[in-house]
């Protein structure tokens, strides 16, 4: 589990940001951490506050964070070898304990640990990064509902964003779609229910796709 512990502690920020974003939003501190525990998933989870407290409508929040969390359908895949020698139950676990950082070391460590082993190294290490994450959150909500009104944090969540966004774009369709959803957005604030950001996330999603496809016919 020594290996889980640097990437803990690397979601803590996240987890902060996250927590504050739920004080700004309208939660109390325990509907953060209650939120944090039994959704556990970061972006989603940010996404969605923000979105809460934007004013968006639950419909609009419930569609963009389905879209968030897409990419957990292609992760389950690349995992279900790795994890078929769970009972039906511990893959349920498995599926709650599923985000970005233990998907990607289970899958890393599979050869060394072989499918005996690589199911309960991806419990164990999912089960430390929950516990980070709830721990974090909290921390994030209670320094959130501490501060002074007149200490505005807005910024925080974008900023939290764009360092998500930066490491991303790494290509033209990439930077394409950042480009485009950005944008799309900014022009559309004035929608009703801010739904204006959901059309920006998928103008900008399709014009990353129309960009890599056009690429491919032409083989560059």
């Amino acid at each position: 589990m020594l290996m889980s512990l640097p990437v803990s502690v690397g979601i803590v920020p996240f987890g902060l940001v996250t927590g504050i974003a739920g004080i700004k939003a309208g939660l109390s501190v325990t509907e953060v951490t209650l939120m944090s525990g039994l959704v556990f998933a970061g972006a989603a989870q940010l996404v969605a506050l923000q979105l809460m407290g934007a004013g968006a409508s639950i419909f609009f929040v419930w569609l963009a964070t389905l879209v968030v969390n897409l990419r957990y359908i292609m992760y389950s895949s690349a995992l279900a070898k790795s994890l078929e020698a769970l009972s039906r139950r511990m893959k349920l676990l498995a599926a709650f304990l599923m985000v970005d950082q233990n998907f990607a070391l289970a899958l890393s460590e599979y050869k060394t640990l072989g499918p005996r082993l690589t199911p309960w190294f991806y419990l164990g290490m999912g089960a430390v990064l929950w516990l980070g994450w709830v721990a974090s959150t909290f921390l994030g909500a209670l320094l959130g509902a501490r501060l002074p009104e007149a200490w505005s944090l807005d910024f925080a969540v974008p900023l939290c964003f764009l360092v998500l966004l930066v490491p991303a774009v790494q290509n033209r369709p990439s930077l394409l779609a950042a480009l485009v959803g950005g944008v799309v957005s900014t022009a559309l604030m004035g929608l009703p229910y801010r739904s204006g950001l959901f059309i920006g996330a998928l103008a900008g999603i399709w014009a990353g796709v129309w960009l890599e496809n056009r690429m491919g016919v032409r083989g560059e």
